[in-house]
């Protein structure tokens, strides 16, 4: 677990024209122990020296182990031990057969294996199967994404905010700051015991964005200091505010009373629910 990690809208309304007492965000100090842990310049056992010019996000990245590649013998008995509950005895006994012939000393199997193996050693390659699994297990794959590809998740009751805008200007308000520490890689990275996990993917959980395209789809992601905003749907109609205002994030009073005015200004009138193609087959959502 510690090899490398595998519509246009308008600017409607309020902050020019609301005033604010806003303070300027403090940053959040990292409990002493983690700052321990994740600023120490000794690196876990098995991982090379981190980088201590970066943050604790993205300080060992460099460090963890490469992905290995499996020997031509191992690649097989695993393809067969993964086809077997799906085949008869015959059909297995011909597969067997055929992965024999492909492992046969100078046979096409050898050759292949020789290919991986010279990608992985590469300089450049960080990781020889991040470029095929982020095409054939996400860009490339044409089945919807919701609910084939993505995660999901639910809140639970929130006691304490009972009116809706007020509590999603609190999740707002708790996603910048969480936004905050992975920008300035202030933020620990996860752990399996006492060895970190890749942290790159990181890069992409804010300002980013998925785009349809044939054959695979493509990533873009851009700059957070340019892209402090917050896109709203209601009634499947698009708004977009600034999260920022002077250098300072809003408060959560002031997200919540930009969220009141969209509610004010959406009304009851529903618009076409175009976001609906973004879950349709990927092929179809780039048409």
């Amino acid at each position: 677990m510690s090899f490398r990690a595998l519509a246009s809208v308008s600017r409607p309304f309020l902050l020019n024209s609301f005033k604010s007492t806003l303070k300027p965000q403090q940053p959040k100090i990292i409990s002493n122990m983690l700052y321990r842990n994740y600023s120490s310049a000794v690196a876990p056992a098995g991982l090379g020296q981190p980088d201590m010019t970066k943050g604790p996000l993205y300080r060992y990245d460099t460090a963890l182990p490469k992905l290995p590649v499996p020997t031509l013998e191992e690649t097989c008995a695993r393809y067969l031990k993964s086809v077997r509950p799906l085949l008869n005895d015959k059909e297995f006994a011909e597969t067997t057969a055929a992965v024999a012939e492909f492992q046969k000393p100078g046979g096409v199997g050898e050759e292949l294996q020789k290919r991986l193996l010279a990608k992985a050693n590469d300089p450049k390659t960080v990781n020889w199967l991040e470029d095929w699994w982020n095409d054939l297990a996400y860009f490339g794959y044409r089945d919807p994404v919701v609910v084939y590809v993505s995660y999901f998740y639910a809140y639970k009751d929130d006691p304490l905010r009972k009116k809706p805008t007020q509590r999603a200007a609190a999740i707002i308000q708790a996603a910048m700051d969480f936004r905050r520490q992975v920008v300035d890689e202030s933020l620990p990275p996860e752990m399996v015991k006492k060895s970190p996990l890749d942290s790159s993917t990181y890069k992409y959980m804010f300002n980013a964005c998925r785009y349809p395209a044939k054959p695979s789809d493509f990533e873009l992601a851009f700059d957070p200091s340019k892209n402090n905003h917050v896109a709203v749907v209601r009634n499947n109609q698009f708004f977009v505010f600034d999260l920022v205002k002077d250098g300072k994030v809003l408060s959560t009073a002031d997200i919540e009373a930009q969220l009141d005015a969209i509610v004010k200004l959406a009304g009851n009138r529903k618009d076409s629910a175009i976001g609906v193609l973004t879950s349709d087959n990927r092929d179809i959502w780039t048409e």
